[in-house]
Order: structure tokens, then sequence, then C-alpha cells
């Protein structure tokens, strides 16, 4: 099926400028709900439940799912099910404690809670820690987005000269995405990230729903969806169908399973998001929400990746100039069988979903600068705490430099080989040890206030030791995550044999405890206009979509399936105008309270 690969046209191009220009001009136009810094980092503590869950969700599913869990998924076949779906226990784990907890902490920062469990120096010690790491995985993030975007538009050969500097299509590609990223990022805050989030989770979802029955169909040779199944059921390769990389290595699954719980209840983005909603209860709604798409929504891109096995079983020659060419499954499979307009989509999903995780983790890194290291180091030096408005404005640039830090570490990563296995190895080597006493500390604090730096220095300097030391022989992950959360949990759990001598600092931790045990309930953060006005927003971004997809039917070149733009776009306008129809709604009866309080 090589030769029927389908070139990105106008069309696509013209989809793919739209969606750039669309996010720039949400950030820009989220200017408005940031008053005050609370509005920015938190949204005000006011976002509801269903958009801060969808951008949970996106923001764990970024472009490593489309590409490197492709690959991953196109050579293990089954057992990717096992592994890919594992984030609906975590959440799980979530919905029963730590969304709660989150929630209850009562936070403006994700790294405030290390100051309030532990201490001051607790937060400079993760901040120094957390900073490069963070900017490094920012830097992998938009490099393993742009392989992709750029082979996709035919810019991976390309040079353009422009007077000042020569660049490569893959870097041309990574500067443009990473300045986009930036602008509405930089604007829009906590806000920007969630809305974009939900739009970008209605273009996934559009391409995952539309591409699933078209890969079985294909599979089918025309004989029919169900045909299809059958094909892959009966020809499929020895042990595809069976869990037998699962047997075959089963420590490995258990690591991915235990970093899965960590990652996904102790990540700072994930605090973020529990405490940005209006209560506890709305908080394990989320968790109730994304533990069902992760279990859902990844089956609908697993089963057409394994569908590509047998219609694309020589990737290499479909891709030989990627390092690792069954990263390329998906992508081809969108390429082959998707009309011209929804590949431009599928570009844009990609997009979307590594644009999400990375303006998270800057918009919380941010945070992590202004809240917790600028404000307390000021306050060492002046009594006097900057404004709201030097704080917002400290916010942005500590956004626009972290963005910029990341674009450089993009443009100077070199080809990478596996890039699975290389994001795991990177994930194991901090954040087993780092999140192992955030996880720890928010269900149990009877430790003493130096017991996470205590915990995290074992953890790391063991993890190093099991990597310069030690030859793991191939288990060098699983090594990494075990060693890391054993170490570092052991220490914790030593540590609570001694107690702080300061008086004040034991208060201060039973004043956080107290809080973790007290209910925070949405009395304690009303709805308001922004979070109303969410809804609008969303819909007509919605609408929009699905308005570009309908009138695609209209266009020549995209008529041989053009059944699939409308039908993809009709459902988006469907979602926009509801939306659109909730906001009127909601405004309309609080109208009618306000009037009615009034004359009361």
């Amino acid at each position: 099926m090589i030769e029927q690969i389908k070139q990105l046209n106008f069309l696509d191009y013209l989809v793919v400028l739209f969606y750039m220009l669309m996010l720039t001009g949400v950030g820009i136009y989220l200017t408005r709900f940031n008053k005050t810094v609370d509005d920015f980092f938190k949204g005000g503590g006011k976002i509801p439940w269903w958009i801060a869950g969808l951008s949970t969700f996106v923001s764990g599913f970024s472009a490593f799912m489309f590409v490197a869990a492709a690959g991953y998924t196109y050579k293990n076949g089954l057992s990717a099910v096992a592994m890919f779906t594992s984030a609906f226990w975590g959440y799980w784990l979530g919905y029963f404690v730590y969304s709660k907890k989150w929630k209850r902490a009562r936070l403006s920062s994700p790294m405030e809670f290390l100051t309030k469990r532990y201490s001051q120096a607790t937060t400079y010690y993760y901040t120094v820690l957390s900073i490069v790491p963070a900017i490094l995985g920012l830097g992998l993030g938009i490099y393993i987005l742009c392989i992709f975007i750029s082979s996709a538009l035919g810019l991976v050969g390309m040079q353009f000269d422009l007077a000042i500097v020569k660049l490569s299509g893959l870097e041309l590609t990574m500067i443009v995405t990473g300045l986009v990223l930036l602008i509405y990022t930089t604007s829009g805050g906590l806000w920007a990230v969630v809305i974009t989030d939900v739009l970008q989770f209605l273009i996934i979802l559009i391409v995952t729903l539309t591409i699933f029955p078209l890969s079985f169909s294909a599979l089918g040779h025309g004989a029919g969806f169900w045909h299809g199944f059958e094909k892959l059921w009966s020809a499929a390769p020895e042990g595809y169908l069976s869990f037998q990389d699962l047997w075959r290595r089963p420590l490995f699954y258990l690591a991915y399973l235990v970093n899965i719980f960590i990652g996904y209840n102790a990540a700072w983005f994930i605090g973020q998001r529990y405490y940005s909603v209006r209560s506890e209860r709305d908080a394990r709604k989320m968790s109730i929400l994304c533990s069902a798409l992760s279990f859902l929504l990844p089956l609908c891109w697993i089963a057409p990746t394994m569908a590509a096995r047998l219609l694309f079983p020589a990737m290499d020659k479909v891709w030989p100039q990627l390092a690792d060419p069954t990263e390329a499954s998906f992508v081809t499979l969108a390429l082959t069988l998707l009309p011209h307009g929804i590949i431009g989509i599928t570009v844009s999903a990609i997009l979307a979903a590594t644009m999400s995780s990375v303006d998270t983790e800057l918009n919380y890194v941010a945070s992590i600068i202004v809240r917790d290291v600028y404000i307390r180091l000021k306050k060492t030096f002046t009594p006097e705490e900057p404004s709201e408005q030097q704080q917002l404005r400290l916010g942005r640039r500590a956004v626009f430099i972290l963005g910029s830090l990341a674009i450089v570490v993009a443009l100077m990563v070199q080809q990478a080989k596996g890039v699975f296995e290389f994001a795991l190895m990177y994930y194991s080597w901090f954040a087993p040890s780092m999140l192992t006493p955030v996880m720890l500390g928010l269900v149990y604090t009877k430790t003493p206030s130096w017991s996470a730096i205590a915990a995290v220095t074992t953890g790391l300097i063991l993890v190093l030791a099991c990597n310069v030391v030690f030859d793991m022989s191939g288990h060098q992950y699983e090594a990494n995550v075990f060693v890391g959360v054993l170490s570092s949990g052991l220490v914790f759990f030593i540590s609570s044999f001694w107690r702080d001598k300061n008086l004040q600092t034991r208060e201060r931790i039973a004043a956080f405890a107290k809080d973790l045990a007290t209910p925070a309930l949405a009395s304690e953060a009303a709805w308001d206009v922004n979070a109303l006005s969410s809804y609008k927003v969303v819909g007509v971004l919605a609408a929009g979509i699905g308005l570009v997809l309908m009138l695609l039917i209209f266009v020549p070149a995209s008529s041989e399936v053009h059944w699939l733009n409308f039908v993809a776009g009709f459902g988006a306008f469907v979602v926009g105008l509801s939306m659109m129809w909730y906001f009127r709604k909601k405004t309309r009866d609080a109208f009618y309270e306000k009037t009615k309080d009034h004359e009361t």
C-alpha cells in the first residue's frame, strides 16, 4: 500500500495554519481571564471539572502516544493494551485518595505543597532539581513532535535560507511550533491551557474514531470492517495477539505500572488540575472522567496500529530516513486512509497532544519560579510582597524564558534511536525518587520537615549508582524505578523516628495535616464569570473546527471521501452549538437569580 500514501496538499496546510492561528488567538483572547496571579496559575480555583478533566487527560496524551507508543504497539501487539491503558488504574487511585488530597491542600502553585508539608528549603531543593530536567523534557517533547510534523509536511530534506541563518526543515518546524506555544501559554495562563486542551481532545477524538473503522476496512480489502478483524486474527504474527511480551518481561510492565501510579497522582500538573476546580467532589469527577477516557481512547489507536502491522509489514521501506520506522505506523495509516482535510486535522492532533503536554509543564514550572522561589526570596530582603500585576508579568516572562530554552534544547538534540525507550529511561532517572515523597507526604504527615530532602537525595544517588556502577543487562528501566521508589520510600518512613525540634515547624505541619482532613467544599470557591465564559469559548472553537471540515466537501480535492469530512465536522459543530446553548442557559439562569435576589 506504499503507493497509496498521500502527500499533504493545500487543504491540509490550510487546516494546520488555521489551527495554529486559532491557538494563538485563543491565548491572546484569554488574557482577559487573568486578573490575578491565581487566575494565571490555577484558573482562580473555578475551572469546570469536565474542562479540567479533559485537560488532564490530554496533558498525558502527547505525540509520545502517536509516535513512540505506536511503534511499541506495532512491534509488540496486544501487550500494548496492558501498558497504554494502565492510566485507568492510576486515575482510580486518584479517585479514592489523591484528588481530594490535592484539593484539600489548598494550594496556589504545585510546589507550595512542599513548603506546607515539609519546609521552604525543600521547595528550593526541588526547584533546583526540577528545572533542568523539566527543560530537557520540554525540549525532547518538541523534538519528538517536530520529527513527525516535518516528515508529514515534507520538510525533512529541505533547507531554508533566512538571510541571517540557514535552517533545516526540522529546525524551522521546531522554532515555529515553539513560538506559537509560547504566545498562547504566555498570554492566557492556565485558562488558555485547559480550554485549548478541550479543543485538542475533540480533534484527537475525531481522528481516532475516524481511523479506527477505516483501518480495519482496508485490512478487509473491500470485504468489510469485520473481515478486517478476522484477517488480523488469522494472519497476525505468532504471539502478536497474546500477551507474549507481558509474560516475557513482567518486571518491566510492573515498573511501568508503578510509574503510572506515581506520575498520575503525584506529578505537579496533576495536582495543579485537581486544585483548579471548585471542590473535592469536582476533583473526584475529574478522576472518573480521566479513568474512563484512559481505557477507551487508547484502544481506538492501539487497534488500528496493530492492523498497520499487516497493512505495512515493511515500515523501513516506507520511512527509510527514520531511526525507528515503526514509530511512524500511526501517521502512515492516517496519510493512507484519511481524506485531505482530516489529514490536516491529524497533523493538528499530533501538534495538539504534544503542545498540551509542553504548555502544561511550562505553566507549572513557571508557577514554581514565581510563587515558590521569587516571592519567598524577595520576602527575605524586603517585607513588601510583589503586587499581583508584578507577579503576573514575571509569570509570563518565566514561561517565555523556559519555553525559549526548551526550543534551544530541541535544536541541540541529535538523532535519537528508539524514542520510546529513551523517553522511559529519561523519566525513570528522576521521577520515582522525586515524586515518591510527594505521594507519601499527601497521606502520611508524621515525618519531619527534612524527610523529603533525605529521601530524594538517597533515591537519586542510588539510581545514579545503578546507571554508572552496576551493569543491569537490559533491565535498567526496572532497576531505576524500583530502586528510586523503594529507597526514597524507605528513607521517608525511617525519618519518622525523628521529630522536628522547632515548635513552629511542628505546628505548621500539624496545620497542614488538619487541612488535608478538612473537606474542600464548593462554597470555598464559588462559580464565576470566567467559568461560565469558558463554555462559550469552547463552543465557538468546536463549532469553528466543525464548520471548516463541513465546508471542505465543496472543495474538489477532498471529494474522494468527502462524507468523512462532513460527518466529523457535523459532530464537532453540534458539540460546539451545545456548548454555546449551555452558556446562554446558564447566563440566563444567573441573570434571573440575580434579579430575584435584588428584588428580595
